[in-house]
């Protein structure tokens, strides 16, 4: 909530009472203006929305935009946006505001240009597949990605399917490491390298979803199947139609009884073929995550938090002071992790190392760790990883802070100052340095 709420009521106010001579009370915009801040809606777009409702006759500086805005021109925290695109998923959620349970809708909208996932706030009354015009409404940046908004306030017009060009409902081809969201809908050849079935219940009955990792030469994605394609584990398929969605960076391909999914030669694709590629972190920062990569780079620092920590046993979070953040006091469960900064010239990555890969880069057993001191810790730390050439093989999430790598596997790597020097050599060499 903004501090200098009462300035913004007030200059509500005196636009709106210039322009008639009816009491506005001052009570009843607060109460509007304050839910607008709740659900997040960017303070001009929330004025402007006030003042169109009490006074549609009032002409002011930054009145709702007339011309439509392209999905991959979208940018976080834009106001009075027209977006006209179709709807690719559309669900409710039921969520609590204020102690009330309210019920919310999201998906994904698509356009020429890609797609962008959407929340409304209120029931806007159109179906998957619909062709809609929405006027007034903002964005807002959630996990690194633009996000649309969709409140009481903006307008949601069904049209035309022929008001979008066919290339709006026409996937792109594109390799697995190209995977990212926001480009709309996709045709990608891959071999299935696990799949999973679970049940989930949706509008009270039992559907079937299937879930995995799918692979080309280039590098490796999550899938969601919400229809059963009788898809088994190293079959090499084609999917036209399926659309990006990401968690923290790491694409996830989804597809439904919309999308076609052919199979094809196992031999087009081969698990030989599917290595973990070695990865330059300014690669992986452009990306905003990956699945299953290694990259390779110097410890250049050791984060607070290393070393033995306590974790909760109902939802695993490290205690501060003995408390956990949602459980309050609980009696902790003893751990231990590594907090690294790796740098390999092109960028550098946070990294957390459990306690087993701990144990494995210190050769010391959590009993050990726990016996000793900080200044101990400190120095056993300098000696084995500081300064040291180290690589990790895992995950690569993304949040507001940057990449953080999960590693599954670390090594600490001897560097080969003879090639090294020569490789610098050549370099130079070849600059004509």
């Amino acid at each position: 909530m903004p501090e200098d709420i009462d300035s913004h009521i007030d200059e509500i106010i005196n636009i709106l009472q210039d322009k008639s001579e009816e009491k506005i009370s001052k009570k009843e915009i607060k109460k509007e203006f304050e839910k607008f801040m709740e659900y997040g809606v960017p303070i001009k777009q929330a004025k402007q929305t006030i003042i169109k409702k009490y006074r549609e006759d009032v002409v002011f500086t930054g009145d709702y935009s007339s011309e439509r805005t392209l999905i991959s021109k979208l940018k976080p925290n834009q106001s009075s946006v027209k977006i006209l695109g179709h709807i690719v998923a559309i669900n409710p959620k039921d969520v609590t505001v204020k102690g009330e349970n309210k019920k919310i809708f999201y998906g994904i909208l698509e356009d020429e240009s890609g797609t962008v996932p959407f929340t409304s706030w209120t029931d806007i009354e159109a179906n998957k597949g619909d062709v809609v015009e929405i006027s007034n409404a903002y964005t807002r940046e959630w996990q690194g990605s633009v996000q649309l908004n969709i409140g009481d306030r903006v307008q949601v017009e069904k049209k035309d399917k022929d008001k979008l060009p066919k290339s709006a409902f026409e996937p792109k081809k594109y390799n697995v490491e190209d995977l990212h969201s926001g480009i709309g809908r996709v045709e990608v050849n891959a071999k299935v390298l696990d799949i999973n079935e679970r049940e989930v219940e949706i509008d009270g009955k039992n559907k079937k979803v299937f879930s995995g990792i799918i692979a080309d030469e280039t590098g490796k994605a999550q899938f969601t199947a919400w229809n059963d394609f009788k898809i088994k584990k190293d079959d090499v398929i084609k999917i036209s139609g399926g659309y990006i969605k990401s968690w923290k960076g790491i694409p996830q391909l989804t597809f439904d009884e919309n999308a076609k999914v052919e199979k094809l030669d196992n031999k087009k694709i081969s698990r030989k073929d599917i290595k973990t590629e070695l990865q330059p972190m300014f690669k992986l920062e452009e990306k905003r995550g990956a699945l299953d990569v290694e990259v390779q780079g110097t410890v250049i620092d050791i984060r607070p938090g290393s070393g033995f920590v306590l974790r909760c046993p109902e939802c695993n979070r490290v205690l501060q002071d003995g408390e956990c953040t949602i459980h309050g006091k609980v009696d902790g469960q003893d751990d231990m992790r590594l907090k690294l900064v790796v740098d390999d010239g092109t960028g550098a990555v946070n990294s957390i190392l459990n306690k087993d890969l701990t144990k494995e880069i210190l050769g010391k057993t959590l009993s050990d760790i726990k016996k000793i001191n900080e200044d101990q810790f400190e120095e056993l730390v300098k000696e084995k990883v500081f300064a040291k050439e180290i690589k990790l093989k895992g995950n690569a999430l993304s949040d507001r802070f940057g990449i953080t790598f999960i590693p599954k596997e670390v090594e600490i790597t001897e560097v080969d100052i003879k090639k090294e020097t020569e490789k610098i050599l050549q370099n130079l060499e070849d600059l004509n340095i």
